[in-house]
């Protein structure tokens, strides 16, 4: 039998609905969150055998729940919009590292920004819907996923800098040295891809459970900025560092960072949406089935 090492179910209460009580075992504090979130959060690997019996006793015994032990059950149209939201996960993130080589100016604000800046933010919006729908197992899963279809890409990249070419070929010199590029700005991109959206769908699951599931804008605002920080400084430097001075580097890591503010305000409200759309067109259809 497994022991609890974090965690400790305590029971059960139905205040309005059915909610489980947890015990944080390191500071006694505890906390109240529905079954289902509970099911579908990391705290459940730390419950004993006992614990687990009687959280699915108690969802099995609702209406209408759906939980990670019952995920394979998901109708196709939940994993046709898993697979569209990963698959657009990944796209995002191969477009950035291809276009993150080049700086672009925008002097009417007066900022330097590389030129995936306009898009790359969209990952943080897709790793929110991915948390919010499937939890933290699941999202997780997606951005490994599509980081490791970037790096599949970027080397088969470079393996045609090592083909052989015309001498005639006038864009040969243009097209290694954009490939070398590519190759810089995917370790730099790759290290804080990993480490800022995981830091989002860790925050963002870690503050569902404190707002018991509620103050969505608040969870997403919040993770979001934290990932932005962390990215756009490691990012920038690690990507740029050498090749460009210490102030312009300042400069855009700076000027990344307020355009991905605007995608963290900007970015609840198509999450709303996503959540208005799961609710009326996919759960729904999920309990008819």
């Amino acid at each position: 039998m497994s022991f609890n090492n974090k965690f400790k179910l305590l029971g059960f209460t139905r205040s309005p609905d059915l909610a489980a009580k947890i015990m944080v075992l390191s500071t006694g504090k505890t906390i109240t969150m529905g079954v289902n979130q509970l099911a579908n959060s990391e705290i459940a690997d730390d419950l004993n055998k006992n614990e687990i019996r009687a959280l699915c006793r108690k969802i099995y015994g609702e209406k209408n729940v759906k939980t990670a032990y019952e995920i394979g059950d998901r109708n196709e149209r939940s994993w046709n919009a898993y697979m569209f939201i990963s698959m657009m996960l990944t796209i995002v993130f191969i477009y950035s590292n291809v276009t993150g080589i080049k700086p672009v100016k925008l002097d009417v604000f007066n900022l330097i920004v590389p030129a995936a800046i306009f898009i790359y933010p969209v990952t943080f919006i897709l790793v929110d819907i991915l948390n919010e729908f499937y939890g933290l197992r699941m999202a997780r899963k997606s951005i490994f996923m599509a980081f490791f279809v970037n790096v599949v890409f970027v080397f088969f990249l470079w393996t045609t800098t090592k083909m052989p070419t015309l001498p005639m070929w006038a864009l040969s010199d243009s097209y290694n040295s954009m490939m070398t590029g590519i190759l810089s700005v995917l370790f730099a991109s790759s290290l804080s891809y990993l480490i800022s959206e995981n830091i989002n769908s860790y925050l963002l699951w870690k503050i569902k459970i404190l707002t018991h599931s509620r103050f969505l804008f608040i969870r997403v605002i919040t993770s979001t900025i934290f990932a932005a920080l962390i990215d756009s400084i490691l990012f920038i430097t690690v990507a740029f560092y050498g090749l460009l001075d210490l102030n312009t580097i300042k400069i855009m890591i700076i000027s990344q960072f307020c355009i991905k503010l605007i995608y963290a305000v900007l970015g609840t409200f198509p999450i709303y949406g996503a959540r208005w759309l799961f609710n009326n067109y996919i759960h729904k259809k999920e309990i008819r089935t």
